[in-house]
């Protein structure tokens, strides 16, 4: 598989379910061999974030998984690749599946953003909640910390995690009223209405 990082316009599919990753570019990234250098590396990372929005779970999950990987990336890394990157880099493989369907987005229903924070990075869940009482996913959203980022508090991580996700869905988001989750709960006591904000 050449490791190339362009969008076709077959990348995604859509169906009466919703909305698919291309089957061939799903089975291209299951066939990808294992990066020979960092270059390779990091244009298999951008086919994976090119498809970080069909990822199944916390969006955060995939750049938790990936953070061996992207030390290699660093600039004062030297290139050694161990069993431990191939562990990770097949699991990464493995997140992204044919089976995975997002649905449209869809003014008329309740939007719900869940946003979490990880020690290496962010994500971000944008769904609707459908009638029957269901939720479905629209998009998820991640990214790694910035070595500055990781030595942020918990709890601003966690506020960072929530400025980075309205941010992302700003365009699904913007002129609609939205439900904003996260399980973080020393952030919920700012958001009190019991006591004013600082």
């Amino acid at each position: 598989m050449g490791y190339s990082r362009g969008a076709s316009l077959k990348a995604k599919r859509q169906n009466k379910e919703g909305i698919h990753p291309s089957r061939s570019k799903v089975e291209a990234i299951h066939a990808a061999p294992i990066p020979a250098d960092k270059q390779q590396l990091q244009a298999f990372l951008g086919l994976i974030n090119f498809y970080h929005s069909f990822l199944k779970g916390k969006a955060s999950i995939a750049t938790s998984i990936a953070e061996p990987l992207h030390r290699l990336l660093d600039s004062d890394a030297k290139w050694v690749w161990l069993d431990s990157h191939t562990e990770v880099f097949n699991k990464l493989k493995n997140l992204i599946s044919s089976d995975s369907v997002l649905v449209p987005f869809d003014e008329t229903l309740s939007i719900l953003l869940t946003c979490d924070a990880s020690p290496y990075g962010l994500g971000a869940v944008l769904r609707h909640q459908l009638p029957d009482g269901r939720e479905a996913p629209i998009a998820f959203s991640s990214r790694t910390l910035t070595s500055t980022e990781r030595n942020y508090a918990q709890i601003d991580k966690e506020a960072l995690s929530i400025i980075s996700g309205v941010k992302k869905f700003h365009n699904f988001l913007y002129g609609h009223q939205f439900t904003l989750i996260t399980d973080h709960q020393p952030l919920l006591g700012l958001f009190s209405r019991s006591r004013a904000t600082p």
